[in-house]
């Protein structure tokens, strides 16, 4: 970045970000106004509008657009803005650009916030309540393009703009063109501040009927493109198992079972859309698995791209985007529902080198450090070199949970589910003492969710973990993960674990567990006299492969028959979905990530359910999928 001449210059494209004099109004000029978007926000009749840009930069468009929704003071649609940048602005740069504007400082602020690290794949960003999402996709324009047809986005107005043609060749080349007419339905718009031919003629073979218009300042035209022509089918290069048959209207009633992490966030996320929430527990509100007193947000480095290290990744990013705002609006109170103090993990058994290596790029989520680094750190002595993630921490579960169900639009039942049927036309709850019906059900119990369910089809593990409360250490200032892990206390105590016992059903705790998390404990802190003040026993709910299991569930019949060909050729492109049982979600195996996992989990069956741009990429959606096990079922019996 050159900012030699006043104004952000791209030192790779020699290019500037924006008009160093009139910036902000040449993009509400070009880009509000091209595509007259405050007047299609006032005669939208859908729940949301979906604004895709090419090229975020310094989020100058994303900032104006914001700005404008906000001026039609709640009678503008949901805004749903997915935006791609392949080289995205440091955030000190893309604060010190914003500034130039005072009148956008709280958007500016707000923005800032939550700004990601430069973690290549979707970072979801969300404002005004979750009203204003902003999906930022970092990566190539290709690939990520690539990505959002896969997903079958249908956009409402297009922003193109990238650096300009001259500079940036492969923003603005003839696929890239047609995959934005691929996106777009009969009457979406785009504009753009170019005029040139390259740009004009694959737009109109793709269907867009074009308009020049007055430009900005000194330019003299500026470029408007309505769609014409029926939205292209997309072509599948692999067989789309992971997508469903599901057809429907966003709910405006959902019954969610299980009020844990799982359910809690859900429902919040559901809640804040404007659904009617039931909430459904036996036990109230995080009293099974999500309850113990404190819990460590963490994630590990992945040594190679996979999906499960891809979502842990992605999880994380939003999980402490979440807590971070919560802890900055209050919502959560510092120090007693949780604190983001840091957290210190052990090294995996590989040279230092290589973990930094393999960091380059991270190092706004993690770094190594020396043992002596490390001890200033904790506030105690440690003797080894660790990772340390500057802004994870703990959080209580419980209190949150309990924070997250405290919204008007959610209704907490402590009842058990009984049975649930679903049908085409309404889904139905039968309780200990009652019945009802509503749009959609969402089974969020962990390793009870095969009562509903039935086994068949998704394989579970139940994990018994035991946690162990001690009396407070002295000046622990961070969180620290090893075989367990220990957060600074709370209430003079720390939570401390927590077992990890596979096929062990035995609910009550013993004094073997506590041993166990002590002497873990002992091997990474000075601690001369640990006193064990309580305990606990919880049951996690994992899957063979580790990843949660989210989304509709599969009909396992037809869909063996519809996919059996997989059975004979494994590569075999199939392009049809999945069938699946109506009305009918499931998310479990978040497995001992819990606080990691579930908020964007959450979020990913919101969407789903809502019929909004997902902010996870195919190969995460696939890795996911609630279909994988029997399809993986069928082509292991070739």
């Amino acid at each position: 970045m050159d900012w030699s001449s006043g104004a952000p210059v791209s030192k790779q494209f020699d290019d500037i970000y924006f008009n160093a004099e009139q910036g902000l109004e040449e993009s509400r000029h070009v880009y509000l106004e091209g595509n007259q978007i405050p007047s299609r926000w006032r005669a939208h009749t859908e729940a949301q509008f979906v604004i895709a840009e090419l090229g975020f930069g310094s989020g100058l468009n994303f900032c104006a657009t914001y700005q404008a929704w906000l001026g039609l003071e709640n009678s503008a649609p949901r805004l749903h803005f997915v935006s791609l940048e392949g080289f995205p602005m440091r955030l000190e740069d893309l604060d010190r650009t914003l500034s130039h504007w005072p009148e956008l400082n709280q958007i500016r602020q707000e923005l800032t916030a939550q700004y990601p690290a430069p973690v290549p794949g979707v970072h979801r960003l969300l404002f005004a309540n979750g009203a204003v999402c902003l999906d930022l996709w970092f990566g190539d324009a290709e690939s990520v393009s690539e990505q959002w047809a896969q997903q079958e986005l249908a956009v409402d107005a297009w922003y193109l703009d990238g650096f300009a043609p001259s500079k940036n060749e492969s923003m603005w080349s003839k696929s890239m063109l047609q995959r934005v007419a691929q996106l777009s339905r009969p009457g979406t718009t785009a504009s753009t501040f170019s005029v040139s031919r390259h740009i004009k003629e694959p737009l109109l073979e793709a269907g867009f009927e074009l308009k020049k218009m007055p430009g900005f300042g000194r330019k003299r035209e500026q470029l408007f493109a309505v769609k014409r022509t029926e939205q292209t089918p997309i072509r599948w290069s692999t067989t789309p198992w992971h997508r469903t048959d599901r057809s429907h209207k966003a709910p405006a009633t959902v019954t969610i079972i299980g009020a844990g992490l799982a359910g809690c966030l859900s429902a919040y996320a559901l809640a804040e859309r404007g659904v009617a929430v039931t909430l459904v527990d036996p036990t109230g509100v995080a009293n099974q698995a999500s309850g113990n007193t404190q819990a460590v947000i963490y994630c590990r480095i992945p040594k190679r791209r996979a999906p499960l290290g891809d979502f842990g990744i992605a999880a994380y990013c939003f999980a402490i985007a979440r807590y971070q705002h919560w802890f900055r609006t209050g919502f959560l109170a510092a120090g007693e529902d949780g604190q983001l103090c840091g957290t210190l993990h052990t090294l995996a058994d590989e040279p230092i080198a290589d973990l930094d290596d393999r960091l380059l790029g991270l190092n706004q989520l993690a770094y190594t450090c020396t043992a002596e680094q490390a001890s200033q750190i904790a506030g105690n002595p440690i003797h080894q070199p660790m990772l340390y993630y500057p802004t994870s921490g703990w959080i209580a579960p419980r209190k949150l949970c309990q924070r997250l169900v405290s919204h008007p639009n959610i209704e907490l039942r402590t009842e058990r589910a009984l049975s649930i049927d679903t049908e085409d036309h309404e889904a139905r709850v039968t309780t200990e003492t009652t019945q009802w019906v509503c749009d959609h059900i969402i089974v969020a119990s962990g390793t009870e969710c095969t009562e509903l369910l039935g086994a068949e089809g998704l394989p579970t593990r139940s994990i018994r973990g035991q946690t162990t409360q001690i009396s407070a250490l002295p000046s622990l200032l961070a969180a620290i993960c090893h075989d367990g892990y220990i957060a600074p206390a709370i209430h003079g105590q720390h939570c401390i674990g927590a077992t990890f016992d596979l096929d062990k059903f035995d609910s009550d705790p013993d004094t073997v567990s506590d041993t166990v998390n002590v002497n873990k404990l002992a091997q990474f802190l000075s601690a001369d006299q640990i006193k064990v003040v309580g305990h606990r026993v919880g049951f996690r709910c994992t899957t063979p492969d580790y990843l949660p299991v989210i989304g509709a569930v599969p009909d396992i019949t037809p869909l063996r028959e519809r996919f059996r060909a997989l059975q004979f050729d494994s590569k075999r492109l199939l392009p049809v979905s999945s069938p699946v049982r109506p009305r009918l979600s499931v998310l479990t195996g978040l497995g001992s990530r819990g606080l990691t996992y579930a908020p964007l989990a959450a979020e990913i069956l919101a969407s789903s359910l809502m019929n909004e741009p997902l902010p996870i990429d195919t190969a995460i959606a696939r890795g996911i999928s609630p279909m994988r096990f029997a399809i993986r079922q069928l082509i292991r019996s070739q």
